[in-house]
């Protein structure tokens, strides 16, 4: 999985490139997120249905061509708030889940397969661990923020696990992320309002800046945990 690891954690460097930049370019910068949540605001209330659908739309996309998404995790709090936010970005996530894995066990599984098994040793590894762990190799993939849990679906659909299963488990365990994250996006934005809570938004990012340096000691108790071999 490290071409998977190293995609995102790519894409977790954008990201905290452009929350330093927040904090870091003054007055200019919160005027123009200003003026972008001024201009959002009535294309959401105006298509309550269309832009949903478009998020997830892209969301999916990214999924599919092995692009991080929880950027979009993020802007789903700015967008639609805590509540509301969180089943959209659940929403896309599981759409995303569901397009690659049902791509990874239709028509594309010949090259898929051949791309990922022959090329990376360690999905081999998972397809094995799959078949004894079923479940709980799908809560570790989920629960651990370095891996872009919605292209995983590539890996599960040339697998034996059913795709209800799949969908199943990861909509539960996806869970504890998808809030953390959205919720940041949706405290961010308190950074920008006077009567906004900053220090809740600034405790949030730090969470989600910092959970990359305790990721390997958290997957190592996930795997003792669920007794799947650590490294999967």
């Amino acid at each position: 999985m490290s071409f998977l690891l190293s995609r995102y954690r790519i894409g977790g460097a954008v990201v905290t490139f452009d929350l330093l930049c927040t904090f870091c370019s003054g007055e200019s910068l919160k005027q123009l997120v200003e003026h972008f949540l001024v201009w959002i605001q009535p294309i959401l209330v105006n298509y309550p249905l269309a832009a949903p659908l478009v998020f997830i739309g892209v969301h999916t996309l990214m999924a599919v061509f092995f692009l991080p998404c929880s950027p979009m995790t993020l802007m789903a709090g700015v967008l639609w708030g805590g509540g509301y936010g969180l089943v959209v970005s659940i929403c896309a996530a599981m759409a995303s889940s569901a397009t690659t894995f049902f791509l990874s066990r239709s028509f594309l599984h010949g090259k898929i397969e051949k791309v990922l098994v022959q090329r990376y040793p360690k999905v081999a590894g998972m397809l094995v661990q799959a078949v004894v762990h079923d479940w709980k190799l799908i809560a570790v993939s989920q629960l651990n923020p370095l891996i872009p849990a919605s292209t995983m679906g590539y890996v599960f659909g040339l697998s034996r696990i059913t795709f209800t299963r799949y969908l199943m488990f990861s909509g539960i365990f996806m869970l504890p992320l998808q809030a953390l994250f959205v919720m940041t996006g949706h405290s961010v934005t308190s950074i920008f309002t006077a009567d906004g809570h900053w220090e809740i938004a600034l405790a949030l990012i730090l969470l989600v800046l910092t959970a990359p340096l305790v990721t390997k000691r958290i997957y190592r108790k996930l795997c003792q945990l669920f007794g799947v071999k650590n490294g999967a």
